[in-house]
């Protein structure tokens, strides 16, 4: 969380570290303490800020005090993180899954190490040295210098550090004594060829991130090696996130890349490269691996990396779903990650084999691309276009309302569908602009609605990353007022898909947009993650079925049962409940029969063009 950078004897390196090390740490909260002497050079301080460190200690000041100075910058990192609470609560997560041992003084045999460290030195046997095992393998050097540090300790020293090789690499020991003990932990040191490029890794996990992968995968391309890239993901990193908090999740990272690392170079000896693409998603790419050995080593690297984990103690069960591709010479970097993560995203929404091949051409990866390339151009060009489906009563056959549907009509393509339009747009990151414009689009054309259809309700789709938006109740009434439409024929329909991250937030927000008419339903209910959580905790005024539980529903008794009890169930908490996915006169009998009041599907129409739509409604009315 701090860095020390003295650039006392060597300032152009160390102004060189400082402009590093700022353009790496500028969104993680770690504060830079710049050690000078002024009598060297009187512009130092100014230098230094300007290479962007956050703090400062002047050693020509003889009052300098350097413990204060680390205590000040520890300060900064606790205004940026939240508080003390929350710093002091990560700084204790980075030690679990450290290379650590610890002993108390006068008596050795009450000694710990910790499960990483006796994986990481296997072939010292502790059981029988277990406090001077890592010692017996050092150097007469090492040794001496392992002396001198306990030495310092026991006379008083608060810490002291120890250089020396483990498992023929260069490490150091960081010591300190506390309540009568003394605690050590083992850092690797990167040699020069792995630490020269700061800005190539990811500062959460210390990996490479994916522009550093891009080019390492381009490079072996040109070298006409045949590579293998896994991408790895966490299908329940929401839920996580949501039971144990976002530091303890940021943790849990750490460890899987510290995992993925660690489990890749001792089993793949040949070429290797492991990064953090974003989120809860990581890239391992291998170098000329025998095509019959890639599926045993994405499953063992799983079982390895996933088994096991804890957090505070508390086991969790991390469901890790893996994209395997395959490209050589002829593939480009960009390409291939696409084939790799496009692969993962299927794993992740299915719930078969924890680990799928990719099977798409690499005509279909650029077709993606490209049209992630065009969907900012198309959002301005007004190819976005907005269809209605009719939404009808039960009972009656009557027209109440209509479900605002957002397509694509691509000029080369044609009329693509709601699923690829918002799968490029969340690939392209510009969900949040597209959501906002199709809801004023909606909004606008449904009040040009001629007045004689001024009774139909207006459902708008409303995502978990919508409701995320800090001010999006205030935005969503912004709009709803700018349109002219009666917020009181106005419904969001929240789509149950994925986790809404804060219920709490959520709640308040649609309370407010609630109050102001606004009627809240939740969408493809049955599906998602959390469907009694919403209930209890949302303002909810419709359930609408998901047409996966209404395909079957004329037909299967199970299906049937589930229908009944979650209608039953709404009806006993006041709410309505909308069908979508109604095709056929059997499955409308059989919802009107289980006391379901609205649906909406192909029986009575599709989605409708606006044109089309205001046409089928004044026929209805």
């Amino acid at each position: 969380m701090i860095a020390v950078i003295d650039v006392r004897l060597a300032e152009r390196e160390g102004l060189q570290a400082l402009t590093e090390l700022a353009g790496a740490a500028s969104d993680g909260g770690i504060a830079l303490l710049a050690l000078v002497d002024s009598r060297q050079n009187r512009g130092i301080v100014g230098q230094c800020y300007d290479a962007g460190a956050t703090h400062y200690l002047d050693l020509a000041d003889n009052g300098a005090d350097l413990e204060q100075a680390i205590n000040y910058a520890f300060r900064y990192v606790e205004n940026f993180r939240g508080g003390a609470e929350h710093a002091s609560h990560e700084q204790s997560l980075l030690t679990i899954a450290d290379l650590q041992w610890s002993m108390r003084l006068n008596a050795v045999n009450e000694h710990w190490i910790s499960d990483s460290l006796l994986a990481e030195a296997s072939k010292i046997d502790f059981r029988q040295y277990p406090v001077t095992g890592i010692y017996r393998t050092l150097s007469q050097e090492e040794r001496k210098r392992v002396r001198g540090a306990m030495g310092r300790l026991r006379d008083g020293a608060r810490q002291a550090a120890v250089p020396h090789q483990l498992n023929g690499r260069p490490v150091i020991l960081h010591l300190h004594e506390a309540d009568g003990r003394i605690f050590g932990r083992i850092e690797y040191l990167a040699d020069e060829k792995r630490a020269d490029d700061w800005t190539g890794r990811d500062l959460l996990s210390g990996l490479r991130n994916a522009v550093a992968a891009r080019a390492w995968i381009g490079q072996q391309l040109e070298d006409d090696s045949q590579l293998t890239l896994i991408a790895i993901g966490i299908k329940n990193f929401r839920m996580i996130n949501a039971a144990f908090g976002r530091h303890a999740g940021d943790h849990l990272l750490r460890i899987v890349g510290h995992r993925l690392m660690d489990h890749t170079q001792k089993k793949y000896k040949g070429p290797h490269l492991v990064a953090r693409l974003d989120g809860q998603n990581f890239l391992i790419a291998l170098a000329n691996m025998s095509n019959d050995k890639i599926s045993d080593f994405a499953s063992e690297l799983i079982g390895s990396v996933f088994g096991d984990l804890q957090l505070e103690g508390r086991p969790i069960n991390p469901v890790a779903r893996a994209g395997v591709a395959i490209g050589s010479e002829v593939s480009s970097a960009k390409t291939l990650i696409r084939k790799a993560v496009l692969a993962l995203a299927e794993a992740t929404a299915a719930d078969a084999l924890p680990i799928n091949f990719s099977d798409v051409s690499e005509a279909d990866v650029h077709l993606e691309e490209v049209l992630e390339d065009q969907l900012t151009g198309a959002m301005g060009r007004g190819e976005i276009v907005i269809a209605f489906q009719p939404q009808m009563k039960v009972d009656t056959g009557q027209l109440v309302g209509a479900e605002a549907l957002a397509r694509w009509e691509h000029p080369e393509y044609g009329l693509l569908g709601a699923a690829t339009l918002f799968a490029v747009a969340e690939r392209a990151g510009v969900m949040e602009t597209l959501s906002t414009q199709i809801h004023k689009q909606a909004l606008t054309l449904a009040a040009n609605w001629p007045a004689s259809l001024g009774f139909l309700r207006l459902s708008l789709n409303v995502t978990a990353g919508d409701l995320a938006v800090a001010a999006f109740d205030d935005e969503m009434l912004r709009q709803v007022k700018t349109a002219g439409f009666d917020p009181y024929h106005l419904t969001l329909e929240i789509t149950e898909s994925e986790l809404i991250g804060n219920l709490s937030a959520s709640a308040d927000k649609l309370h407010r947009l609630r109050k102001a008419g606004l009627c809240i339903a939740i969408d493809d209910f049955g599906t998602g993650y959390s469907s009694l959580s919403y209930l209890k905790q949302l303002p909810v005024d419709y359930l609408k079925i998901d047409n996966g539980l209404t395909g079957d529903i004329s037909g299967s008794v199970k299906d049937q049962v589930v229908v009944r009890s979650i209608i039953d169930m709404a009806h006993s908490l006041n709410l309505s409940v909308i069908a979508e996915g109604v095709e056929t006169e059997a499955q409308l009998k059989t919802l009107a029969e289980q006391g379901c009041e609205y649906f909406q599907g192909f029986l009575r129409s599709g989605p409708l063009s606006p044109d089309e739509f205001e046409a089928f409604a004044l026929r209805s009315n």
